[in-house]
């Protein structure tokens, strides 16, 4: 007889009662049924692990801001950044509540009849439910999918009662907001606050959060809103559903509620402005060196949430951009001449004494053309270059009043070699100030062949303006037969503005991550001159502005202005003018222009007759550009006069070093002697350029003609020897590289300047 384990259908019993089972088999089978749908439960939670977050969850923006924290761009996989709960408004966390979860605080991670009803809604092909809890989205957003299965949803059950049981409420809150998807490419409250209302979360009011709130369970379709009446309607009423709740809940009282109106939205997409073709110039300067400067790959930082909070002035280069455009483009026309094709232009501002670099003007659009001319090309400075020589020859013991022969040519000593003046001009007896004034070329090869070289060279190189070995041996380096740019020249004659000190240019002022400071700039200033030559060279240069050729450079508020025009000749016969240029600065800003000719190839074309002009040179041409864009610039500021040299060859300070111009507050914690970085601070440099002081010899030391006015400046010898063949001289097709600065910004090749399409 076989052993019956389940007495069923009852033995020994009769009729219906053989048919029913025992209290006793009912109650072992509902056991049975419990201890099998709770362990084959358990075996699913204990075999569901947390997953690594989801590698867009982690990768943040980059965000890239001006001085003033004006955003000039971000790059990044996806439109987010995240931000601690405690920047978020009490209010604007309650209405995601009261959109979500009005019960979050005090209920569990999960809602069972929600999720089942959104389970069995979303497998029938209805639209999608909601029904989850903020843990559960959270979970969804941060570890899972979007993927509507059976699976998904039980991963997403589990996961949220173990992340649940790991992390606070105002974690897995704060996680879920900055993981919410907003709609117009916006991820997290952080970005969802700046597309839907163009501000930061922090400024958010009640009625604001609630649009936000009200967004989240259709973003996509909700971005239609603006434009469909319908959509509009939609999400007006669920705006009202989430204030209602704020009510309900006794977060919002019935009187505030009934004040509330929605709020106006942000435009989108945004509307263009004359400098969205400027700011990615900037933006991707400032990447650069931020790379060089912390060591972070670019990958690492478009995908960590870093901010870079650069030295740039938005408002600043959309001035730059507008004078270009009033002075040079818009006078351009390349259909009646053919000059104007080739014509370009480049602008470099730095603030003199601590090298933060304002603007960076190098094309007119960045879509057109990526390369920036004022930083990244190079190009001979021409005249502009002559201050060097004056400071080498001041430094060595020459006045301003000693006078030279400033007739043309000047003929080399114990050789055949000549070199001649703007025009063939003859001056006669002169002294270095008129020579200053009307930039004679022969004046200044000869007070630098009395001097040497050499040491032109050297305060060129003191001032920050790389001149090599074979370039210090040429009779015309004077003349500006180097490589360089605007913004080299720009931060090389701030050095005269701030008394002598030198100091290198950059664009990154600090780089945060997650409300830390990672990286912070420290101006290092060296005395590159004495500020007695600082200030003599200060005020030739005043002279040049006021009784020179540099005339045009005079700003509308009559405010103190020291500059030099530059204009150089193509090879030849010295009547093709290849680049015009005006370098000066005010006691606070310091400006270099640069207008020149070139075609798409990279050959530099003669600019003569660009934009119908019959005169083309630094003064009729770049110091007008210089005034009209520092006009702009200086615009609202209280006008500085210059300070000169008190006893004791102490120099009153003009622009005192900082070592975050931007504002950004240093929270490293470093100790005096270290770098934000947590690295030994470089020692502070001690090296002074000063020449031994000996009178230069051939000089009359008396005082010459003064006064003269203004007009186009050339440098280069329209004779032999030519200078097409020397290094960084106009008309060479070599490429050039941008000269490395100490502790600076990254080299880059650059090369001639190359059209920018305008």
């Amino acid at each position: 007889m076989a052993l019956r384990v389940i007495d069923y259908p009852r033995r020994g019993k009769s009729g219906l009662r053989h048919w029913l089972p025992s209290w006793r088999l009912v109650a072992s089978t509902l056991i049975a049924f419990v201890l099998l749908v709770t362990g084959g439960a358990w075996a699913v939670y204990a075999s569901i692990k947390i997953p690594p977050i989801n590698e867009s969850v982690t990768q943040q923006h980059l965000t890239v801001v001006d001085d003033k924290g004006v955003v000039l761009g971000r790059r990044g996989p996806e439109i987010r950044q995240d931000v601690p709960l405690s920047q978020v408004p009490a209010q604007v966390q309650n209405a995601f509540l009261s959109a979500e979860d009005r019960n979050f605080w005090s209920d569990g991670a999960i809602s069972v009849t929600g999720t089942a009803r959104a389970l069995l809604n979303d497998l029938g092909g209805g639209s999608t439910q909601g029904g989850s809890t903020i843990t559960q989205q959270y979970v969804k957003n941060a570890y899972l999918t979007d993927e509507r299965t059976l699976s998904r949803k039980v991963k997403e059950a589990v996961i949220a009662l173990k992340i649940s049981q790991q992390q606070p409420k105002s974690q897995i809150l704060q996680g879920y907001l900055n993981t919410v998807y907003f709609g117009r490419g916006a991820s997290g409250v952080e970005m969802g606050a700046r597309a839907w209302f163009n501000k930061d979360v922090d400024q958010l009011s009640v009625g604001e959060g609630a649009v936000l709130a009200a967004l989240v369970n259709a973003p996509s379709y909700y971005e239609l809103a603006p434009k469909d009446p319908t959509v509009m309607a939609k999400l007006q009423a669920r705006w009202n559903y989430v204030l209602d709740g704020l009510v309900k809940m006794g977060k919002l009282s019935q009187t505030d509620r009934a004040a509330e109106q929605f709020p106006a939205l942000a435009a989108w997409p945004r509307p263009s402005s004359q400098t969205d073709n400027q700011d990615p110039y900037l933006v991707e300067a400032a990447i650069g060196e931020a790379e060089a400067k912390t060591g972070l790959t670019r990958e690492q930082l478009v995908t960590g949430g870093y901010t870079i909070n650069t030295t740039f002035d938005a408002k600043m280069q959309d001035a730059a951009a507008a004078a270009v455009q009033a002075q040079i483009t818009s006078k351009l026309n390349p259909a009646k001449r053919s000059v104007d094709n080739y014509v370009h232009t480049a602008i470099a501002t730095v603030v003199p004494g601590d090298g933060a670099v304002r603007v960076l003007y190098g094309g007119d659009d960045y879509a057109k053309q990526a390369f920036n001319a004022s930083w990244q090309g190079t190009l001979s400075p021409g005249s502009s270059f002559k201050t060097f020589a004056l400071a080498a020859y001041l430094q060595n013991g020459g006045t301003l009043n000693d006078t030279f022969n400033g007739d043309s040519p000047y003929r080399l000593p114990n050789s055949q070699q000549v070199i001649p003046n703007e025009g063939g001009t003859s001056y006669g007896q002169v002294s270095v100030q008129y020579a200053l004034n009307q930039s004679i070329n022969s004046v200044f090869v000869e007070l630098s062949q009395q001097i040497g070289m050499t040491k032109v060279a050297d305060a060129a190189r003191a001032a920050g303006i790389p001149v090599t070995a074979a370039q210090q041996s040429l009779p015309t380096l004077p003349l500006g037969v180097v490589s360089t740019n605007p913004e080299s020249m720009a931060s090389a004659y701030g050095t005269f503005a701030a008394h002598g000190q030198q100091v290198d240019p950059y664009t990154v002022a600090s780089v945060v991550q997650g409300g830390k400071t990672v990286y912070a700039h420290q101006s290092l200033a060296k005395q590159a001159f004495t500020p007695v030559v600082a200030d003599q060279v200060t005020r030739a240069l005043q002279g040049v502005v006021t009784n020179g050729s540099g005339g045009g450079a005079q700003l509308s508020d009559g405010r103190d202005v020291a500059g030099k025009t530059g204009t150089t000749d193509l090879p030849g016969d010295g009547t093709n003018l290849g680049s015009v240029w005006f370098v000066g600065y005010t006691p606070t800003l310091s400006t270099a222009v640069a207008v020149w000719g070139q075609t798409d190839g990279g050959v530099l074309q003669s600019i003569n007759g660009m934009a119908g002009k019959d005169t083309v040179g630094g003064g009729a041409v770049a110091a007008p550009l210089w005034a009209a864009y520092m006009n702009k610039a200086v615009a609202g500021t209280q006008a500085q006069a210059f300070t000169f040299t008190a006893q004791n060859n102490q120099a009153v300070p003009m622009n005192p070093l900082s070592s975050s111009p931007s504002g950004t507050p240093d929270t490293t914690g470093a100790t005096p002697g270290q770098s934000p970085t947590g690295l030994p601070s470089p020692p502070a440099p001690t090296s002074t350029y000063q020449p031994p002081v000996t009178p230069p010899t051939g000089t009359t030391g008396t005082t010459g003609a003064t006064g003269g006015t203004g007009g186009p400046t050339s440098t280069t010898s329209g004779n032999p020897p030519s200078t097409s063949n020397l290094p960084g001289s106009p008309g060479t097709s070599t490429t050039q590289s941008r000269p490395t600065q100490p502790g600076g910004r990254p080299t880059t090749t650059g090369g001639l300047l190359p059209q920018s399409g305008g």
